[in-house]
């Protein structure tokens, strides 16, 4: 086998995974990657709150992963009060398909820019125990932050308990013993631990779809390993039942590509993480 920064290599990562989600809507996105036995990295909300908005959109709207009718309730709704999507997903984690991130806790905007040490071990403490319950096939490894947004007190604690990471390069300066990287690539911070930098979402309703097919193919050809990070309500944007025809025609096109003879390895962020430990 070729070494793992030399083999062509693609991780798929999904935010916002909660409550609010059903696995007919994941099927819809990743269940060509499912059927192929490929594995999709999801970011799941633990409890996410109902009232969460944006705060650098004019107008602080909403978070568009809420569906409409759930919006401005201020309670914070538990992944385990789905229970059709965590039996859904226990099985998929059981079969090596899916891995489940941790991504905060409530997702709200600014949960872990916090300098607080305390509030950030509680969060990441019940947060873990939380989807362990609810998943108890997963092995939580992954640390996804909410938005993109984390202090770099939350980014030592998270180094310290041997969590992955996957975030923007943004967040990285304040702590020089991370790995310098940018774009799309992984480091390593420790043994077995492992850094993923993921500096743009490809697919999104911000684009025009031939346009995100374009910066998925170029990210494809130009990078030994691709994270593809999406938001998967996005297909759907803004909560149609049935996901948007030419949103899909491009990611389908998109996964052709990478489903080819030729494509590359699909991977976890764990599995990514023990093929480096491994030295292959």
């Amino acid at each position: 086998m070729k070494p793992a920064e030399t083999m062509r290599t693609i991780i798929f990562r999904d935010d916002d995974t909660s409550y609010f989600t059903t696995p007919k809507r994941l099927e819809a996105v990743y269940g060509r990657l499912w059927e192929a036995g490929l594995p999709v990295c999801l970011a799941v909300i633990p409890e996410a709150f109902g009232d969460t908005r944006v705060y650098w959109t004019d107008g602080n709207p909403h978070d568009p992963s809420i569906p409409p009718a759930y919006r401005g309730t201020e309670r914070c709704y538990s992944i385990l009060e789905n229970a059709e999507l965590c039996a859904f997903l226990n099985d998929k984690a059981a079969a090596g398909l899916v891995e489940i991130c941790l991504h905060g806790y409530t997702h709200t905007f600014y949960e872990f820019i916090t300098h607080d040490r305390a509030v950030i071990r509680r969060k990441l403490d019940e947060g873990a125990a939380l989807l362990e319950r609810a998943f108890p096939a997963a092995r939580i490894k992954t640390f996804v932050p909410p938005y993109d947004r984390i202090s770099p007190v939350a980014l030592s604690e998270l180094v310290a308990r041997g969590f992955h990471i996957s975030t923007m390069s943004l967040n990285l300066a304040p702590l020089p013993e991370l790995p310098r990287i940018a774009g799309f690539a992984a480091g390593e911070i420790g043994p077995g631990q492992m850094l993923y930098v993921c500096d743009d979402y490809l697919f999104t309703y911000k684009r025009t779809p031939p346009e995100s097919l374009r910066l998925a193919r170029a990210a494809l050809a130009g990078n030994d390993l691709s994270i593809v990070s999406n938001h998967y309500w996005m297909f759907f944007h803004p909560w149609r039942e049935a996901p948007n025809a030419a949103d899909m025609d491009a990611w389908n096109a998109f996964l052709d590509e990478v489903l080819a003879a030729d494509g590359p390895a699909v991977m976890s962020f764990s599995g990514y993480a023990d093929r480096v430990s491994a030295g292959e």
